[in-house]
């Protein structure tokens, strides 16, 4: 069975427009990863969820008495850079060793969030945090006595810190 000309033109063209929308959705998605920036982000306001706001200042918007209290809280990026409600990266191993040697491992959840819930647990203050991924560290420079990761944490950093909580790089 043999196709009109007008046909397999169309079908060709159709074709094409296919071709360059893929090229051009490749194209785009290789440039966010050369970036180093993830494509989800927190859309939903200020819904309630452990995936809500990444980066940004946990503790504080929970000191107002809006969710669960915390004693750290945070969000690791795979980038310096990150802005604001982008997601971060999921199932990295925050370490908080307190002052008087007592552990805790927080998983990042699918936003990068970690936390440390105040009910049922104490920190003593001053602590180190380190950020484990598949065998390899990230510490942080200094003890800390704010839980408020993210504060400091900030897209440009203050406060001495460099930027985002990151993953170890390779």
């Amino acid at each position: 069975m043999r196709r009109s000309t007008s046909a397999t033109g169309a079908l060709r063209r159709r074709t094409l427009t296919i071709c360059i929308v893929l090229m051009f959705l490749l194209v785009a998605a290789g440039f966010a990863s050369a970036q180093g920036s993830t494509v989800t982000k927190w859309t939903l306001g200020d819904r309630e969820s452990p995936l809500m706001h990444p980066g940004m200042s946990c503790i504080d918007c929970h000191a107002k008495g809006e969710g669960p209290r915390f004693l750290i809280a945070g969000t690791v990026f795979q980038s310096l850079a990150e802005a604001d409600d982008v997601y971060g990266v999921k199932d990295v191993t925050v370490q908080i060793t307190d002052a008087k040697g007592k552990v805790f491992k927080l998983t990042t959840n699918a936003s990068g969030n970690f936390f440390l819930e105040a009910r049922g647990n104490t920190l003593t203050a001053p602590f180190t945090a380190k950020v484990i991924v598949n065998g390899k560290e990230r510490a942080m420079g200094s003890p800390q006595s704010s839980g408020s990761c993210n504060v400091c944490h900030t897209a440009k950093g203050v406060n001495g810190a460099p930027g985002r909580i990151i993953v170890p790089q390779a």
